[in-house]
């Protein structure tokens, strides 16, 4: 019997922040799409990142009004995600700090890696057979 969560995501830090802090986005709804039928990967970079950004006080007045802390929200990504670590660190994207998350995406050869960065890494679809997509397109995928 196939697992029921065959498909292997990315999610990038634009599309966790997005679906953090506005509930019932789309990023938010990609989000619960990829809790409920994916597999998630994470790295040691990726998430030094999302739990930096996260923290940054531009951010505060959206968690006052979630009814979500920060702290939760990690905890719970954290909860569901697989840690993986690249062996392999790409330099292909034009933005150095995109690189983690295609390294990541390699190393758990993932099927998606969703992101809201039109200008580095949606322009890049498909990554060496990985498809780079928005929360929109991840959300009518099969």
């Amino acid at each position: 019997m196939q697992n029921a969560k065959s498909k292997k995501v990315v999610l990038d830090t634009n599309t966790l922040i997005s679906g953090a802090i506005i509930p019932g986005s789309t990023p938010a709804k990609a989000i619960d799409k990829a809790f409920a039928e994916c597999v998630i990967f994470i790295s040691t970079e990726t998430l030094d990142e999302i739990a930096s950004v996260i923290q940054r006080k531009k951010f505060d007045h959206y968690f006052t009004n979630t009814g979500v802390s920060r702290e939760q929200f990690l905890d719970n990504y954290l909860g569901k995600a697989i840690r993986v670590e690249p062996t392999e660190h790409v330099t292909d994207c034009s933005d150095p700090k995109d690189n983690k998350f295609l390294s990541l995406a390699l190393a758990a050869n993932a099927d998606f890696l969703v992101s809201g960065d039109k200008k580095h890494l949606l322009s890049m679809t498909p990554y060496r057979g990985i498809r780079i997509v928005t929360a929109t397109q991840f959300l009518v995928e099969q």
